[in-house]
């Protein structure tokens, strides 16, 4: 099944508004089947992968008069895998500078890598999109709402990759995310990210997969897996270029009464969590299956927000008392300016709150509401959380 991607409109749309658009997203979640069906879209294109020396050796070492010899005359160039293409940022710099009415559009795995890349030699020439596995909004376009509803303890073992999504019996989705979960997803981690200890690595990584939900600390990690609080916070900022996990910061107005500091963590894909821990049993009889699907919904909310272009901030919400929010949105500025603003009912400032419960529903904390009294709150369930979504 070939999906239609949210994105697939906002990436063409731009296509020749700067020179050079960049796709990031991990491996396998869909960069080059939407770039192959934006091609279909031309008539006369070049596509190099960065993965073949062939196509990377035509971009390395080359001179403006060179490039443009090899990207005039086509309506659209599109470099997948870029960041495999030695000084990558250089290249791309001299070709938007130099061939007139150029279209290009980039693609990496790794942003950590092609992000360090194309900063500095690409500011003014590029714009930035995200391509994540799959979302509720595009399994249901492709299958409808009843069958999407059906499958939901299948995506939120198995994850939403759209090769995973695709195979048919539990034990092919088994296979798969095992394969993509091991040294195929962290491939590029190892190649370009400096990781000097594998085995310290792979602890940390299981290790946050089983704290999905919960707060974490960095020194507490670094005691359990043996190496610096520096190096837990590197590979923790190197997973989150690689799309593997994300963070949540803590909302607050209030630094004495509501917790400011530390932060939760989630992954992207909640196969791939359930990978690394290995357990793929059905998630009804799971004693986790609580922080799965709190996990499962904060990530499509990621996307839901990436496709939409909506500017905003993302938080979760705790008081010293322990009350607490799964997951909270706020727009109009960031903490400062929500200080500020968020008692006042005729400010531009909108907060949505979400409470993740697995079957049953319940309202916002007494104490949420008292301190934040115009947030809209929702409570999320199995039973609902395909009809937010669409």
């Amino acid at each position: 099944m070939n999906y239609i991607r949210t994105i697939f409109n906002q990436l063409y749309e731009n296509i020749g508004k700067k020179p050079i658009l960049v796709l990031y997203g991990a491996r396998q979640v869909g960069k080059t089947t939407l770039i192959k069906s934006i091609l279909a879209r031309f008539s006369n294109t070049l596509y190099l992968q960065g993965d073949d020396p062939k196509d990377a050796m035509l971009l390395e070492h080359r001179s403006a008069k060179e490039l443009s010899g090899l990207v005039s005359g086509y309506e659209l160039v599109v470099i997948d895998e870029a960041q495999r293409v030695k000084d990558i940022g250089v290249t791309l710099k001299l070709i938007a500078d130099n061939v007139k009415q150029v279209r290009v559009i980039a693609t990496g795995s790794s942003s950590f890598e092609l992000a360090n890349k194309l900063n500095e030699p690409l500011t003014g020439r590029n714009r930035k999109f995200y391509l994540y596995p799959l979302s509720i909004k595009e399994v249901v376009a492709a299958y409808g709402k009843l069958q999407v509803n059906k499958e939901l303890d299948s995506y939120m073992t198995f994850g939403m990759y759209p090769a995973i999504v695709n195979a048919i019996s539990r034990e092919e989705k088994a296979t798969l995310i095992r394969e993509l979960a091991g040294d195929y997803l962290f491939k590029d981690l190892f190649l370009f990210g400096g990781i000097r200890n594998p085995f310290a690595f792979e602890k940390l990584v299981k290790l946050l997969a089983l704290r999905i939900g919960s707060e974490i600390s960095y020194t507490e990690l670094a005691k359990e897996v043996g190496v610096s609080r520096d190096t837990i916070y590197n590979y923790v900022n190197l997973l989150e270029q690689a799309f593997i996990i994300f963070r949540l910061t803590p909302l607050y107005t209030n630094k004495t009464k509501e917790i400011n500091k530390s932060h939760k963590i989630y992954f992207y894909d909640i196969g791939i969590r359930n990978a690394l821990i290995g357990n793929s049993d059905p998630i009804e009889i799971r004693p986790d299956k609580g922080a799965i699907f709190e996990n499962f919904f904060i990530a499509e909310k990621i996307k839901e927000r990436a496709y939409s272009m909506h500017s905003g901030y993302m938080h979760f919400w705790r008081n010293r008392q322990g009350s607490e929010v799964d997951f909270v949105e706020s727009t109009g500025g960031p903490q400062g300016y929500l200080e500020k603003s968020v008692s006042d009912s005729s400010s531009v400032t909108e907060i949505f709150a979400y409470e993740c419960k697995w079957k049953e529903k319940n309202s916002a904390p007494v104490s949420f509401k008292t301190s934040y009294p115009h947030a809209h709150f929702e409570c999320i369930t199995t039973e609902n959380i395909v009809e937010h979504f669409v």
